[in-house]
C-alpha cells in the first residue's frame, strides 16, 4: 500500500472514499458524487444544470460565471449531505479556452466552439501551416473549431491580446484554476488543441513559430491524475466542504469516458435481455490483444492495461467519438485523409478517433419541435422511430458531418434542404426524420470502424458504446446491425465514472493498472447482437 493510499484510508475509514466529478457537457452539466468501497465505484447525481452558448454582439460565448456558481451549488449540496469530501476534478468538452491577464483575471467570456469568428482567418492560418503539416506536427485533424484556429483568429482580430494575455487555460483547466488557484495545462484536454506535439508532452514549437503564437501562453503541462492542491480557503468556508483536493484528472470528457470502458470484464454484469437482435453472442469476453511492448517504457508511463484492446469505442452524446486505443499516435497520410485525429488518454495511451456530429442533430430537431409547441422527449423520440414501418418509410441517408448541420438552427428544415440537394425523397413525418438521423449515425459509425481496421490492421471484434446516448436503445441496435458486430453498451455515466477512477488513481487508492477492472466491477452493461437480416447480408 502506497503512502498516498494509506493516507486516504485513514481519512475515510470504513465509509469508503467520497469525491466529486464535475462533468460539463456542451448541453448540460452535472456534479456527481462518487463513492469507492469494496473495490467498486458508485455515482450519485447531486446537481444537474443546463449549459449552452450565450450570444453577445453576434458571437457565441460560454457563461463561465454562471457555470461556476452551479458547480459551487453542487459542492455545497454534497458537503451538506455527506460531510467532508476527499477530492474533486473537472472534465469538459475540448478546444475552448479562456485567457488570463497579468493579475490572473479572465479577460473575456470564453467563446463557444460553434462561434464562426475563426472561419474568417482559417485560410490565412492554413497558408502558413497547411492541414497536412498540422497533422504531422500535432496529430490533430485541422478544423476551425480547434484551439489553434481560435487563438490565431483572436490574436489577428485583437493584436492587443499579445500584451494583455498571460496564460491560456482550456475549459477544465480554467475551472480547476478558479477552484484551486493553480494554473496548469492537463495533457488530455490539451491534446485536442492543435498546439502540442503528437505525444501531447510538449508544445508544438514549429506550429507556434509558424503562426506567431506566444509559447508563454501555454501553462506547465501535467499528466492526467495530477493533484493540484486544496480548494481555495475562501471557497471552503463559503461551501462548507472542508479542504478537498483539486485534481487535474483526465480533463477531456472523452478521455474520462474511455477510462471507464470495462474492456474484457463485462460478462459478470452484462444483461442479455437487451439483445433485441436474434444473433448469438460470442462466448469470449477477451477484448484485449497480445501485449504491446511499445505501450510502456521510461518515456511512456504504463497505461491502463499492458495490452491494446481489440474492441473499438463509441463515446455517444452531443458529439460521437469513434475510435481505437493505440500505443502511439497514428500519423499516416491515410489517417489524415480519412479525418482521424489523435488524442491523449489516461496513463499515456493514444486515442485514434474521428469526431462525428452525434445526437446534436436529434437534439436540435427536438428543440425546434418544442419551440413549435410539439415537444418530444428522448424516450418518446426513440419509441416513435422504433415503431416505424421501415419497408414503407421514407428514410434519408444523411452525412452527420455536413457543414449544413454544424450550427444551431432549424434542423428539420436543414434535413429537408440536404435531401433536396442530394436528390433524396424528403422524410415527411417526425418518425421518419428521427429514424433518418439514427440510421445515418449508425451507418457513419460502421464506416468509421471499417476505416480504423484498415488503418491499424487490427480487426475489431466488438464495440463498446458509452455515454448518455446509449440510453437510446434503438441507436445501439442500429449500430450493431450496421457494423455486424456485438455492441456492449455501458456505462451511461461514463465521463463521471472515468473522472472518479482517475481521481482514485491520483490519490493512490487504486493502482492505475486496476482501473479497468474496477470499472468492470462497478457498472452494468447491455449487449446488442446484429440482426440475422444483417448477418445474412
Amino acid at each position: 500500500m502506497t503512502e498516498a493510499k494509506t493516507q486516504v484510508m485513514e481519512v475515510t475509514g470504513n465509509q469508503g472514499i467520497r469525491l466529486l466529478a464535475i462533468d460539463l457537457g456542451a448541453s448540460s452539466g452535472r456534479v456527481m458524487l462518487g463513492s469507492y468501497r469494496d473495490g467498486k465505484v458508485t455515482v450519485e447525481e447531486i446537481h444537474r444544470f443546463p449549459n449552452g452558448p450565450v450570444e453577445v454582439n453576434g458571437h457565441l460565448h460560454w457563461d463561465v460565471q454562471r457555470l461556476l456558481e452551479e458547480i459551487k451549488q453542487g459542492i455545497a449540496a454534497a458537503a451538506a449531505k455527506y460531510g467532508p469530501l476527499r477530492s474533486l476534478s473537472v472534465d469538459t468538452w475540448g478546444v475552448d479556452y479562456g485567457l488570463l491577464d497579468e493579475q490572473g483575471g479572465l479577460l473575456d467570456a470564453p467563446h463557444h466552439y460553434r462561434d464562426q469568428r475563426a472561419v474568417d482567418f482559417a485560410s490565412v492560418l492554413e497558408a502558413a501551416l497547411p492541414p497536412a503539416e498540422q497533422f504531422k506536427l500535432t496529430g490533430n485533424q485541422s478544423s476551425p473549431i480547434n484551439t489553434v484556429y481560435q487563438l490565431f483568429a483572436d490574436l489577428m482580430a485583437k493584436p492587443e491580446l499579445r500584451t494583455t494575455a498571460r496564460q491560456l487555460l482550456l475549459m477544465p483547466d480554467l475551472f480547476n484554476y478558479m477552484l484551486s488557484g493553480v494554473a496548469v495545462a492537463e495533457q488530455t484536454i490539451w491534446s485536442t488543441s492543435g498546439l502540442l506535439n503528437p505525444q501531447s508532452t510538449a508544445p508544438a514549437a514549429e506550429v507556434l513559430r509558424r503562426l506567431g503564437l506566444p509559447v508563454t501562453l501555454v501553462p506547465r503541462l501535467v499528466p492526467a491524475g495530477t493533484v493540484l492542491g486544496e480548494l481555495r480557503p475562501a471557497l471552503q468556508e463559503e461551501l462548507g466542504s472542508g479542504p478537498l483536493q483539486i485534481i487535474a484528472g483526465a480533463s477531456h470528457d472523452t478521455a474520462s469516458a474511455v477510462a471507464s470502458i470495462p474492456y474484457g470484464g463485462f460478462d459478470s454484469n452484462c444483461t442479455d435481455a437487451s439483445c433485441v437482435g436474434p444473433g448469438s453472442a460470442d462466448p469470449s469476453n477477451a477484448d484485449l490483444s497480445s501485449p504491446d511492448p511499445s505501450s510502456a517504457g521510461p518515456d511512456r508511463p504504463a497505461g491502463l492495461s499492458p495490452t491494446l484492446p481489440s474492441a473499438a469505442f463509441i463515446s455517444c452524446g452531443t458529439w460521437s467519438l469513434v475510435g481505437l486505443e493505440t500505443a502511439e499516435p497514428v500519423l499516416s497520410d491515410g489517417a489524415r485523409a480519412r479525418g482521424f485525429t489523435n488524442e491523449s488518454g489516461f496513463g499515456g495511451t493514444n486515442r485514434l478517433l474521428k469526431n462525428i456530429t452525434g445526437l446534436w442533430l436529434l437534439q436540435e430537431t427536438q428543440r425546434c419541435w418544442a419551440e413549435a409547441g410539439e415537444p418530444l422527449s428522448h424516450q418518446e423520440a426513440a419509441e416513435l422511430a422504433g415503431q416505424l414501418d421501415r419497408p414503407s418509410a421514407c428514410i434519408a441517408e444523411l452525412d452527420p458531418n455536413d457543414p449544413l448541420f454544424s450550427t444551431p438552427g432549424d434542423m428539420p428544415l436543414r434535413i429537408e434542404s440536404y435531401c433536396i440537394r442530394t436528390g433524396q425523397p424528403v422524410p415527411q413525418t417526425r418518425a421518419e426524420i428521427i429514424r433518418s438521423i439514427l440510421e445515418s449515425l449508425a451507418r457513419s459509425y460502421a464506416d468509421t470502424i471499417r476505416e480504423l481496421e484498415a488503418l491499424t490492421g487490427r480487426p475489431v471484434r466488438r464495440i463498446h458504446m458509452v455515454g448518455g446516448g446509449i440510453q437510446n436503445k434503438l441507436l445501439c441496435q442500429l449500430t450493431a446491425d450496421a457494423t455486424g458486430k456485438e455492441v456492449i453498451a455501458g456505462p451511461v455515466e461514463a465521463s463521471a465514472i472515468g473522472n472518479i477512477l482517475v481521481q482514485l488513481a491520483a490519490l493512490g487508492a487504486v493502482d492505475p493498472a486496476e482501473v479497468r477492472r474496477v470499472a468492470a466491477r462497478s457498472c452494468s452493461t447491455l449487449r446488442y447482437q446484429p440482426s440475422l437480416t444483417h448477418q445474412n447480408g
